[in-house]
């Protein structure tokens, strides 16, 4: 297929959506001419929710902080006023980070902090005390409450293959995930929560005071280098969340925008170091080389359309017509790749089932009845499946009709039965006509006889 190979393809996840057309919208995912150096990687197109391409969509991966987009999205479930609410961070927390060496921006325990500020330090700085002091609150004094609100969550949402043991993304063998799931996760975030899209895409922020220190006591930046100008800087993308862990690589949620065109991506599982042993950032590359393949390959497509006349079926008894044509029930739409033909799109018509037994069907026939199914496939990949419908009416004409029943009684048992005891009444009265004839001439013969012996 061109510079194209094929990929495994979640037909589950061929997300089918409606638009205002009543189109029906999928895609068959590809695979780009270049090394996708993460280990697993989703990309969504917002504008459809399609799901362009994947690798190793439901491998086990462990998700860093990744995990904090799951955080976020619970706190957003309870707390309606970020800016007017405040958390003291306990001691609990500290005690849970003590040793593990996490991201921090440097809250102490005691302080009290607005809920905004925390959520702007966990998803733009990663501060893992942040997300913590937003479980243990939320939770109600407990973070293993506010653990299971994850989990249940994740299984709300459609998750199957995620676990969560701690709210900030620390390592731990219980806590997994996979990029199908992330990818889950994140769309969902910033399809429900317009104030976790301004938070997650923020470049720079300053925080505000707190009891312990004065205002604007510190400006932090996103921990995405490629929303800041510098070596890793692409234009087209926003925020949303890193994560960092020697156990789970690099991992990185992202969204970016060109001409209109919105994409969302995850990817888990790039290399800490290359082969020299240098600290590499090939999640970024990543990024940028799935989103410009994206940009720069696909468009949104009508593959087919209502008018598009698939194929014709005989009418028996139609008025005038001896033929309906057959036409898709809706129209069809895609993202597709510039690069590849849609001819080349393997066409199946399926009318078994539908029409009489000899492959025709019987007038009246009405517009848009159901006659068939159209398939178009793409290297054994089903891409749609849509009803043929009848373009037109087509009436019934009454002399076929009448001539068809007297055909048809003509042939039926009755008749046959009727003729046989017609002719078994007609051989009945020539037999007795012939008798009673003989009978009477046999008489007059006998009349005329004694006539003559008198005379």
């Amino acid at each position: 297929m061109n510079i194209f190979k094929r990929t495994a393809v979640l037909l589950a996840a061929l997300v089918i959506f409606g638009t205002v057309s009543q189109t029906r919208v999928s895609a068959v995912t590809f695979t780009p001419n270049f090394t996708v150096s993460s280990e697993a990687a989703v990309l969504i197109n917002l504008d459809k929710d399609i799901v362009v391409y994947e690798k190793n969509p439901t491998k086990k991966m462990y998700p860093a902080s990744l995990t904090k987009i799951m955080t976020a999205i619970v706190v957003l479930d309870n707390v309606s006023d970020l800016d007017n609410t405040e958390y003291e961070a306990p001691l609990a927390v500290f005690d849970d980070l003590y040793g593990k060496n996490p991201s921090s921006v440097g809250y102490e325990r005691g302080e009290v902090i607005t809920a905004s500020d925390l959520m702007y330090s966990m998803l733009m700085a990663s501060a893992c005390e942040s997300a913590g002091i937003l479980a243990y609150n939320v939770g109600g004094g407990s973070m293993p409450n506010f653990v299971d609100m994850m989990n249940q969550k994740a299984a709300e949402i459609g998750c199957t293959g995620t676990h969560f043991v701690n709210p900030h993304g620390l390592y731990d063998d219980e806590q997994y995930t996979n990029a199908h799931d992330m990818s889950v996760i994140a769309k969902y975030a910033v399809d429900n929560y317009p104030k976790f899209v301004e938070i997650a895409t923020t470049s720079e922020y300053t925080l505000h005071g707190t009891n312990y220190k004065q205002e604007g006591w510190a400006t932090i930046h996103h921990t995405n280098a490629m929303t800041l100008k510098g070596e890793f800087y692409y234009e087209p993308v926003r925020g949303l969340k890193t994560g960092t862990l020697d156990e789970s690589g690099r991992c990185l949620a992202s969204m970016a925008t060109r001409d209109g065109n919105n994409y969302l991506l995850v990817t888990l599982g790039a290399p800490m170091y290359d082969a020299d042993g240098n600290r590499t950032y090939d999640h970024y590359t990543d990024h940028e080389n799935i989103y410009e393949w994206a940009f720069n390959t696909f468009s949104y497509e009508k593959i087919l359309s209502v008018t598009d006349e698939i194929t014709e079926v005989p009418v028996k008894l139609g008025d005038g017509a001896e033929h309906v044509i057959l036409v898709p029930s809706e129209d069809f739409y895609t993202l597709w790749p510039n690069t590849l033909d849609s001819s080349s799109l393997k066409k199946e018509i399926v009318t078994k089932g539908y029409l009489d037994s000899d492959e025709s069907v019987t007038a009246p026939v009405e517009k848009g009845r159901v006659l068939g199914k159209y398939t178009l496939s793409l290297s054994g990949e089903t891409l749609c499946s849509v009803d043929l419908v009848a373009k037109n009416d087509v009436a019934l004409s009454q002399l076929e009709y009448n001539i068809m029943k007297v055909k048809a009684f003509v042939g039926s048992f009755w008749f046959k039965a009727a003729v046989a005891a017609a002719v078994l009444l007609t051989a009945a009265y020539i037999t007795v006509y012939i008798l009673a004839t003989k009978k009477r001439r046999m008489k007059m013969k006998k009349v005329s006889q004694k006539g003559k012996r008198r005379l």
